[in-house]
């Protein structure tokens, strides 16, 4: 089965199991069939017995004791009436008795009677005109052995069949009293050859019903396995285009299913697939870029100072290392993005009063803001905890307040606001122009990101800042947003839980 396809599975799955619920149908409807022709042939025997029990019945009336005793007679008195009718006649009535109602009798081969006068040889079936007619394949020329018994179960006339199982039984009524029982052999097997040849046609016709079943089953599980994996192979087609690399071919599901939605996913992945080596592209550029830069005036500052257009002092050499620790930073920014990615930073989550963290982050960049002639605005409640890393919470504020102020001219104003609602931890930070649009605050949380408007990077950092702020805030459990703020420059929320899952 390993090595199969997967539509001959399905067509060997779909033919096997018509196979077994055709057979056990046509088993069933056999067996059915089988235990109702039995049926109906003891159902015509219990009418064989009704009307022969009218005859021996006619018998009874007529016998000149059962007409002289009285009207309610007792067991023993209707025994003696049979015992005193002819036994030949009750033996002919119950022996000769066809098994079908004469209104209801097929004919069966029998001469009519002979007029009188008629003194020609009797005719035998060989001398008839035309072929004999043929009794019913199920119908004996008499009834199965039956046997007349009386009301105190002393057998009359007729075959005594003992106790015999599931019997077929009749009771005689006359006046409303019973005087009589009739006992008929159930008919367990047919063994007429007609009744036999008349099983064997019905066999084959099942086996031929059967075999036209199963070859149209057949049929339509080779159609049903080719059209199921229509989809699939579309399956295989997009993901054979995602091991090449083309993550730009789309498959464009146009089922409702789950092979539909397997689609959408396959296209949703390579969607991402295809943006996510365009940023890695992009921030392999932007990288190179950044290195360059220092690299270059590094590269320029040595080949002047080689030769001899600008001498070797302290300035040149604090120009020098100007450079050097602007590569570093990136270089810092970098290995401390990456293992935010990965994981690898470490969080000692603890319970921490933000109130109290954030406001000594405040303070000690106070100095900084004055100097940049930003004025800096704070409302807060004095004691708001949550469960945090308090080193990766106060890098948090540093980052987003040194964001703030490379982006805001002066004179301006950073506003800092911290609430509580519901068990939500809200830090808002909004500042002054200039802005950004609200496109360009979806992309301003990915790795070297620039924009073309005011806010473009005007320090010497990376570009990096606010993303490592997105891996904090999403080690915490938490979401961050840019908007554009209503002072006119950007608005940065922060939203906490203060328990952690």
């Amino acid at each position: 089965m390993y090595f199969m396809q997967i539509s001959q599975k399905l067509f060997l799955a779909f033919v096997g199991l018509t196979s077994i619920v055709l057979i056990a149908t046509l088993s069933l409807a056999r067996w059915s069939f089988d235990q109702g022709f039995l049926d109906y042939i003891n159902g015509l025997e219990q009418e064989r017995l009704q009307h022969l029990s009218d005859e021996l019945l006619t018998l009874y009336a007529a016998n000149p004791e059962a007409q002289t005793a009285p009207s309610v007679m007792t067991d023993q008195q209707s025994t003696r009436v049979w015992q005193s009718i002819n036994q030949t006649t009750l033996t002919q009535a119950i022996s000769l008795h066809a098994p079908f109602p004469k209104r209801n009798r097929p004919g069966d081969g029998a001469r009519p009677p002979r007029p009188a006068g008629d003194n020609r040889p009797p005719m035998g079936p060989d001398r008839r005109l035309g072929p004999p007619r043929q009794r019913p394949p199920f119908s004996p020329p008499s009834g199965p052995p039956t046997g007349l018994y009386s009301a105190e179960q002393q057998f009359i006339s007729g075959v005594d069949i003992g106790n015999v199982d599931n019997r077929i039984s009749l009771t005689l009524l006359f006046n409303d009293h019973i005087v009589g029982y009739l006992y008929s052999s159930p008919i367990r097997e047919v063994e007429s050859s007609s009744a036999t040849a008349f099983s064997q046609q019905q066999r084959w016709t099942s086996v031929g019903i059967g075999l036209l079943c199963l070859l149209l089953a057949s049929a339509i599980a080779w159609w049903l396995s080719r059209f199921l994996l229509i989809p699939v192979k579309q399956v295989m087609l997009g993901v054979s285009y995602l091991s090449q690399g083309n993550y730009d071919e789309r498959l464009s599901p146009q089922r409702a299913d789950e092979l539909g939605q397997l689609m959408a996913n396959i296209d949703h992945l390579a969607m991402t697939l295809s943006k996510n080596r365009s940023a890695k592209n992009r921030w392999l550029a932007d990288i190179s870029h950044e290195l360059r830069t220092p690299l270059s005036i590094l590269c320029g500052e040595i080949d002047a100072i080689k030769a001899g257009i600008r001498t070797f002092d302290s300035t040149q050499l604090n120009s020098l290392e100007q450079e050097v620790l602007r590569m570093k930073h990136l270089v810092d920014d970098l290995y401390e993005l990456s293992l935010s990615d990965v994981g690898g930073l470490r969080y000692h989550f603890q319970r921490v009063n933000v109130s109290e963290s954030l406001q000594s982050t405040l303070n000690s960049m106070a100095t900084s803001l004055e100097e940049k002639g930003l004025t800096l605005q704070s409302q807060f409640q004095p004691e708001v905890y949550l469960s945090a890393d308090v080193l990766r919470l106060e890098q948090l504020f540093i980052n987003l307040l040194m964001n703030s102020m490379a982006y805001t001219d002066s004179p301006g104003v950073i506003d800092v606001r911290l609430s509580q609602q519901a068990k939500t931890v809200i830090l808002t930070i909004n500042d002054t122009k200039p802005s950004a649009s609200i496109e360009e605050c979806e992309h301003l949380f990915e790795p070297l990101y620039r924009q073309d408007s005011a806010r473009t990077r005007r320090g010497s950092g990376a570009g990096l800042g606010l993303t490592i702020c997105k891996n904090i805030v999403e080690a915490h459990d938490g979401t961050i947003k840019a908007i554009p703020s209503p002072l006119g420059g950007l608005c940065i929320e922060v939203q906490l839980p203060m328990h952690r899952e």
